[in-house]
């Protein structure tokens, strides 16, 4: 009798273990499942920041191309219009009213430019630096310049600093070094993108 009993308590206690065992599985499973959703989540999120970030930056290249071009088809200097003297850093937007690209000279760095703010239009989904009727977002977006000389000497082009101008060198102005930089914030970390092409005076 008393083996008996014995034998009904061990099949008791390894149903126990058992249960134990299973539970701990099906919960590690969970747990990894959550884990995997979450990470997958955050990917998606950040990826579709980078996405907007990717367009506004090569927005504001084919902005100063775009600008380049138009002056070619009207016959009129193919600079004109792009940058102000002595200002490298610009803003572009789209002026409905004028129906063209404009640029806005500035005098600071990204960080510090409220001009630079990119908004959110929720009834269009554009974004732009217009701040009516829009949503701000964690977006900046600055154009910098940087001139392109000819080295008749040496029969090479010279790119110079932020700034600086052919002219002060006694060369002539063939080109610009156009990049376009993009912020942005997400988790409370600092995203910054940038893309940089060179536009020239060659048709």
């Amino acid at each position: 009798m008393k083996l008996k009993n014995f034998f009904k308590n061990q099949r008791a206690g390894l149903t126990l273990i058992e249960v134990v065992v299973a539970l701990g599985v099906v919960t590690t499973g969970v747990l990894a499942g959550l884990t995997l959703t979450t990470y997958n989540l955050n990917t998606a999120v950040s990826s579709a920041a980078r996405l907007v970030a990717s367009n506004l930056a090569r927005e504001g290249i084919e902005v100063i191309r775009q600008k380049r071009d138009s002056n070619w088809l009207a016959n009129l200097p193919w600079n004109q219009g792009i940058v102000e003297a002595n200002k490298y850093r610009l803003t572009v937007d789209f002026n409905e009213v004028g129906n063209q690209w404009t640029t806005v000279s500035q005098v600071v760095e990204i960080e510090n430019c409220p001009d630079c703010q990119i908004y959110l239009d929720p009834a269009t989904g554009v974004y732009s630096h217009n701040d009516t009727g829009t949503l701000p977002t964690s977006y900046k977006r600055w154009v910098g310049l940087k001139e392109i000389c000819w080295q008749e000497e040496v029969s090479s082009e010279a790119i110079l600093a932020a700034g600086q101008e052919c002219a002060d060198v006694n060369q002539p102005l063939v080109g610009y070094e156009v990049e376009s930089l993009v912020t942005w914030t997400e988790n409370s970390r600092d995203h910054s993108l940038s893309v940089i092409d060179r536009l020239y005076d060659w048709r």
